[in-house]
């Protein structure tokens, strides 16, 4: 699936991780790979499927987030952790794909360095998630119409651009991503505009943010 491979992407730019995957479950109760950003993503999924432990499995069967800031000495999945560390990942959140009781896939990220989740990066873990959650049920629904389709391309899109030009803002204001985003959003209510108004005239260097507050 082209757009769920672009949930991958959009994951991994957003969450500043390494890389992504999304898993769906068949019907003999495995977990088989749907989407991932790159090769890496790949092999980390295939690692876990050959050794039968990993976060994707435990977010699947557990029904919430499985969040490992840092694998390092992770008593979870004694084979798993180390074998992952091996190949330069040491830190994943897996999120369960689910509408009520009912789950049907895991997004999973991956991240070289440890990670620490904070308020901002869990609001975007989840709205990944749920893009990913939507272009599933979209891709089983009978009848889906193209507008949906559209409108699923437009909102992967807006959420790339965003988290690219926060990035850019954290850069030249050397602050976190938080404060960033924050600047943005002042700004733009400032003027009038919208915040996805105001990262693309950010990423196209029409607009600098300072932290004096004189925009320009």
């Amino acid at each position: 699936m082209d757009q769920l491979r672009r949930v991958c992407l959009a994951a991994r730019a957003g969450l500043g991780m390494a890389t992504a995957v999304v898993l769906v479950r068949s019907d003999s109760e495995s977990e088989t790979l749907a989407a991932a950003s790159d090769r890496m993503g790949a092999d980390a999924a295939e690692l876990e499927y050959s050794l039968g432990e990993g976060p994707s499995r435990d977010a699947l069967r557990l029904g919430r987030p499985v969040l490992r800031g840092d694998l390092d000495g992770d008593a979870a999945w004694v084979a798993y952790a180390p074998a992952l560390a091996a190949r330069g990942l040491r830190s994943v959140f897996a999120l369960p794909l689910q509408v009520g009781a009912a789950r049907f896939g895991v997004l999973t990220m991956y991240g070289r360095d440890p990670q620490v989740l904070d308020a901002e990066r869990t609001t975007r873990c989840l709205a990944m998630a749920e893009l990913a959650t939507q272009v599933l049920l979209r891709g089983t629904a009978s009848g889906a119409s193209d507008s949906l389709a559209h409108a699923l391309d437009e909102a992967i899109d807006l959420r790339v651009e965003m988290f690219q030009a926060q990035g850019v803002v954290m850069v030249a204001l050397r602050t976190d991503l938080a404060t960033a985003l924050a600047r943005m959003r002042a700004h733009a209510f400032q003027t009038g505009r919208s915040l996805h108004e105001v990262s693309l005239d950010i990423l196209a260097g029409r607009l600098t943010l300072t932290d004096e507050g004189s925009d320009s």
